[in-house]
């Protein structure tokens, strides 16, 4: 008798450590497009957002862009985020000059100012990065 309500306890056990495990991934937003953001910026603007792009650095400015809309977005990341393993490590893959990176942002979307990139995100962390080829040819 005791080795069934042990079996049952354990079955019962693993189906609520799945459930869990499936409910903490899917607790994760996924990440808007660029285009959608921008397009309707003004709902956004002092909110926390997911996005996923294209990141690169030009001087000391990383913008995050989709080829779909010509849209960009400033990134910018501070002395607090770039302590996080996370964005320490985005910053110096996408740091090398022509070096191009896919990547999904989170952070708080702002209006910059800027007409080149009028919007964009304080950093808070980055995740999914994948370097890609370079655009120059050697």
């Amino acid at each position: 008798m005791n080795a069934v309500t042990f079996v049952r306890a354990t079955g019962v056990a693993i189906l609520v450590l799945a459930s869990a495990g499936a409910s903490a991934r899917g607790d994760e937003p996924a990440p808007d497009s660029i285009c959608s953001v921008v397009g309707t910026a003004q709902r956004y603007v002092g909110t926390t957002v997911t996005v996923r792009g294209v990141a690169s650095t030009d001087g000391k400015v990383t913008m995050l862009s989709d080829a779909q809309c010509a849209a960009s977005l400033s990134l910018s990341m501070d002395d607090a985020s770039s302590r996080k393993r996370d964005v320490s490590s985005f910053r110096r893959t996408v740091g090398a000059k022509g070096v191009r990176a896919d990547a999904t942002v989170f952070g708080r979307f702002k209006a910059t100012g800027d007409d080149k990139a009028p919007y964009g995100i304080d950093v808070y962390s980055v995740r999914d990065v994948s370097e890609l080829p370079t655009a120059e040819g050697g």
